[in-house]
């Protein structure tokens, strides 16, 4: 049986050109960039090149990128590790974010830090309205992820983050989900931290970046050495960090046709659909992400049924997968019967004709569960 991939935002193929530059570094220039003679010099010429590439795509410079492992520890060196303006010690984090976040608030509260949770409306938008109403001055820190990686939708970050500033708060966004589609100029936008994940845009597992605006004070994550400017021991992952440099450039460079792309296959997809109701159907949303819900059908079993006919999808992040509840986006939301999601996500290599077939095996799977 042939698959039929609708799961991209859980991850991406890695891009051909990109794994050319990736086995390049393995193969022929697997230098440490941390060794002083010159094939140590080149290595670390290779990794300097891909972290500019990385900071042009944001707006930023070379020195804010710290490389990471992934999207997790970029979240986990950003909410734990950085100091927040004048010793302030609340923080608030949207009901949008990703388990990591969730996870890094949590142990922040443990250690007497006050967390207050802002509620997305039901078109999973964080409004600067909602923002307003429950920031203070003793806000010393803001996170709003950039686009949700269950429904898609795109967050007003410029807006939030000025209204963090004018408390003197810091503003952070798990950028993960949103490199293929959303312009994430930092010196437009202001956002002081940014996570992104470079398997979510073509580049191998295992490798991200944070960027840090110049001025922000945070303490190594990683300790033992003193890569990345001193904020992340260990031996710099040389071949991945070139993928993702190339991959980023890639994906900025075909930010428009990859939006066309996407937004016509999951529309052929929608045009084919004769069950469930799309979530969040009219907030501004990248067209990569389509979140449908059936009622009185179980996302799971649904998703099981799909898989097996040959179609790939998932009920939330795989971050959270075998989790008995749904994604807290969704309860956060106030879904009803948040249970009863599948997510559908299409990517550079979905063609028209797989979201036509992939339409019609899930209208049969549909119609045989609700019977």
């Amino acid at each position: 049986m042939k698959h039929i991939y609708l799961d991209y935002a859980a991850t991406t193929p890695v891009n051909k050109a990109v794994a050319t530059a990736c086995a390049h570094c393995h193969g022929i220039k697997f230098f440490n960039p941390a060794s002083t003679h010159a094939c140590g010099r080149g290595a670390a010429k290779d990794v300097e090149d891909a972290r500019r590439k990385c900071a042009e795509a944001i707006g930023a410079v070379p020195r804010e990128i710290i490389f990471t492992s992934g999207g997790t520890e970029s979240v986990n060196q950003a909410m734990l590790k950085t100091e927040l303006p004048h010793g302030k010690k609340q923080i608030i984090v949207s009901g949008l974010e990703h388990d990591s976040v969730s996870a890094c608030a949590q142990k922040l509260a443990e250690g007497g830090y006050d967390v207050r949770y802002l509620m997305p409306n039901g078109d999973g938008m964080i409004t600067p309205e909602a923002l307003r109403s429950v920031i203070t001055e003793n806000t010393g820190l803001v996170c709003v992820m950039t686009v949700n990686n269950i429904v898609g939708t795109v967050q007003p970050v410029k807006e939030l983050c000025e209204i963090a500033h004018n408390v003197g708060a810091l503003f952070f966004t798990d950028a993960v989900q949103a490199v293929n589609s959303v312009d994430l100029n930092v010196q437009y936008s202001g956002v002081d931290l940014l996570a992104a994940s470079g398997h979510k845009f073509y580049a191998p597992k295992g490798v991200g970046f944070l960027y840090v605006r110049s001025g922000i004070k945070t303490s190594p994550l990683i300790i033992g050495g003193e890569q990345e400017f001193g904020l992340r021991a260990g031996t710099v992952n040389v071949p991945d960090a070139v993928a993702m440099g190339e991959a980023v450039r890639l994906a900025v460079e075909r930010r428009e046709e990859y939006l066309r792309h996407v937004k016509e296959v999951s529309e052929e997809f929608l045009r084919h659909v004769r069950y469930g109701n799309v979530i969040a159907e009219n907030a501004p949303r990248t067209g990569e992400i389509v979140s449908l819900r059936f009622d009185g059908i179980n996302g799971g079993r649904l998703a099981v049924a799909l898989s097996c006919d040959g179609v790939c999808c998932s009920v939330g992040s795989a971050c959270s997968a075998g989790s008995a509840t749904p994604p807290a986006a969704l309860v956060n939301m106030g879904i009803e019967h948040p249970d009863c999601a599948v997510r559908f996500s299409f990517g550079r290599y979905t063609s028209k004709t797989q979201a036509v077939r992939a339409a019609r095996i899930l209208n049969r799977a549909a119609k045989r569960l609700s019977q």
